[in-house]
């Protein structure tokens, strides 16, 4: 008896989306301007990857601001900008099998445009752009989720004051700890300067509007400043 053949869990994602796209729209999506440009005519899909690029970041932001409360505006950023990179979206296009279903011209397809990252990262803006074209935004959004959701807790890096104690851990006995040196400007609107001490010694120095900023600045100039070989 024959086993069932598996198919990728993204893949049939991504088949169900474009499966419940008009003929026309799913192949604009799909179309490279290669193809346009050697058939002379017809929409390829950099409007719509326009499109999706847009829906893909609110999605991917909102995703990430109801699920982890605890993020503050960086965490929120850093890990939107890993989750929409072009090597994440390149890697679930591939994963998807997008390739195969690009309209390329020959030139293209036959330097191996249907493996290159940017024309597969483009061509699954321009689904996802589609399908909120089609169905609006509560479809694409869930699309995106669904694509992007077992990626989120890997793609979101610590926050340079974490990267720093794990640093500072590496050495045993070594403590790092952080210093307010001054404050200065109005009530209102104060500057904090913040001292990175490791072991009793100034590592790193940072500024910022709260005290929380500028120990992040501080983490991040004592990063900047060590390897993570060295002994301090």
């Amino acid at each position: 008896m024959s086993r069932p053949i598996q198919v990728h869990p993204v893949k049939r994602l991504l088949g169900n989306a474009l499966q419940n796209l008009p003929p026309l729209i799913r192949k604009e999506a799909l179309t490279h301007v290669s193809y346009r440009n050697e058939r002379g005519g017809g929409p390829d899909n950099e409007r719509l990857e326009f499109l999706g690029d847009a829906v893909l970041h609110l999605a991917v932001g909102d995703m990430l601001f109801r699920r982890h409360p605890e993020f503050g505006e960086g965490d929120l950023t850093r890990g939107r900008a890993a989750l929409v990179s072009g090597a994440m979206l390149a890697s679930i296009a591939t994963q998807a099998g997008l390739g195969d279903l690009l309209y390329l011209g020959k030139g293209e397809d036959g330097s191996g445009g249907r493996e290159r990252p940017r024309i597969l990262g483009s061509a699954l803006e321009a689904v996802i752009g589609a399908v909120y074209l089609e169905h609006g935004f509560q479809e694409a959004e869930s699309l995106v989720r669904d694509l992007l959701g077992r990626f989120e807790q890997g793609a979101v890096p610590a926050d340079p004051k974490t990267q720093a104690q794990e640093l500072v851990q590496r050495q045993p006995g070594s403590v790092l700890t952080y210093e307010v040196a001054s404050v200065e400007g109005p009530d209102h609107s104060p500057i904090y300067t913040v001292n990175c001490i490791v072991d009793g010694k100034v590592r790193g120095i940072g500024r910022g509007g709260t005290k929380k900023e500028a120990e992040e600045r501080a983490a991040q100039a004592f990063l900047g400043l060590t390897e993570p070989s060295r002994s301090w």
